[in-house]
């Protein structure tokens, strides 16, 4: 893999985790323009992060908790996933 794309799947995967500075947002669009295998590592990546964003959701709500226990362990869980 070239430097750039290391740079650009790096950016990738932290963009689903972190508001990217305007330069990191531009320099992964220019990228993914010219690089094809960067745009099919981005969509997969945006693809399974989005899945189990909903998988954890639904999985949350399906369990009876009383409501103060829930909104307890979807804090801890949005907290972990801030890094």
């Amino acid at each position: 893999m070239k430097h750039a794309c290391e740079e650009i799947s790096r950016l990738a995967s932290e963009k689903l985790e972190r508001n990217l500075s305007f330069v990191e947002k531009i320099r992964l669009r220019i990228h993914l323009l010219m690089c094809s295998a960067c745009r099919h590592y981005d969509a997969y990546i945006t693809t399974l992060h989005n899945v189990l964003k909903i998988k954890r959701k639904n999985t949350l709500s399906t369990i009876d908790l009383p409501q103060d226990k829930r909104k307890k362990i979807e804090k801890v869980l949005k907290d972990s996933s801030r890094g």
